[in-house]
């Protein structure tokens, strides 16, 4: 994480700062990036609209790092609402964290709550790599559910900012004959971790990251590719390769998120790829808009102005 990111996040994430969150045009600057606060009847049109306009959706419920069990199970009830809500719509799946199901507390708990989503979901689980510490219990969780137990509808994500994220992927997906490919969804990588466990530069990273894409485009009979990135030059890398090898479209995917580079997502669908937005949603919103006022300083400017409209 650059120093500026560091900067940001420190200045924004502190009791004072976070009083903006009340602000009006501040809420509205910060839901360009986030769905809703809640799964209501207007955000379920906004979805339909968006699949009828060729998106695939991932919805992520905000939330993780639980060490409290009241917060798990609200969590888990907001998470059925939405689950019951988006039953009926097509090319849906849903995304959650582990650290909010309580890995934290045990994982025998994580488990459980686990089980009961995915035996009362009709829609694709996707789970989201955390930090270095939890990605081996998570590895575990993903394999006893999808390698054990057979739930096919069961995916998960790794992140090329780690040095370790080729041999875990070689061992744990390619290794192993699936009976039902699992999406393996390729992100950078977002967490703060030890400099002796992700590589050293941005250079490296998207090197890496490529590398990753191929392996898996290389192994389309085993997996189902997403990559999630707005790097267009790492799209373009991924979709030359794909014609070079005769790789279909059908045959992966790219996910960016909601708000963020919409051109590039607008281009992508009128150009025939298949393209997912994951839409985060839910009301611990600000800590996910701070990230990416983070990763997009000029926001800051949009956020200034926000502030200054509201003490006229």
């Amino acid at each position: 994480m650059s120093l500026i990111k560091k900067a940001i996040i420190s200045i924004f994430d502190n009791p004072i700062m976070r009083g903006i969150s009340k602000v009006d045009s501040i809420r509205k600057l910060a839901f360009r990036y986030v769905g809703s606060e809640q799964v209501d009847d207007i955000f379920i049109q906004k979805m339909q609209n968006l699949i009828n306009q060729g998106y695939r959706i991932t919805i992520s419920l905000l939330g993780e790092q639980y060490n409290n069990s009241e917060k798990v199970q609200k969590y888990i009830q907001n998470l059925n609402e939405i689950i019951n809500k988006v039953s009926m719509l097509n090319n849906i799946s849903i995304s959650v964290k582990l650290s909010a199901l309580g890995i934290l507390l045990e994982e025998n708990i994580c488990k459980q709550n686990l089980k009961n989503i995915l035996d009362s979901c009709n829609n694709r689980i996707h789970i989201d790599m955390e930090n270095s510490v939890l990605i081996d219990s998570t590895l575990n969780i993903f394999d006893f559910f999808r390698k054990e137990l057979k739930y096919n509808n069961l995916d998960i994500t790794f992140q090329a900012y780690l040095y370790r994220t080729m041999k875990d992927i070689d061992d744990r997906i390619l290794s192993f004959d699936w009976d039902s490919k699992p999406i393996v969804r390729l992100c950078k990588g977002a967490y703060k971790e030890p400099f002796d466990k992700i590589l050293p530069s941005k250079s490296k990273i998207d090197e890496n990251y490529y590398n990753i894409a191929v392996k898996l485009l290389d192994n389309i009979s085993k997996v189902y590719p997403a990559f999630a990135t707005h790097d267009h030059k790492l799209i373009e890398k991924i979709k030359n390769y794909c014609q070079y090898k005769g790789i279909s479209r059908d045959d992966f995917e790219f996910q960016m998120l909601y708000g963020v580079r919409q051109d590039l997502q607008k281009k992508i669908i009128e150009q025939g790829y298949n393209l997912r937005i994951y839409i985060p949603v839910g009301s611990e919103w600000y800590e996910y808009f701070v990230r990416r006022l983070a990763e997009k300083p000029s926001n800051l400017l949009l956020l200034f102005y926000s502030l200054v409209k509201y003490e006229k």
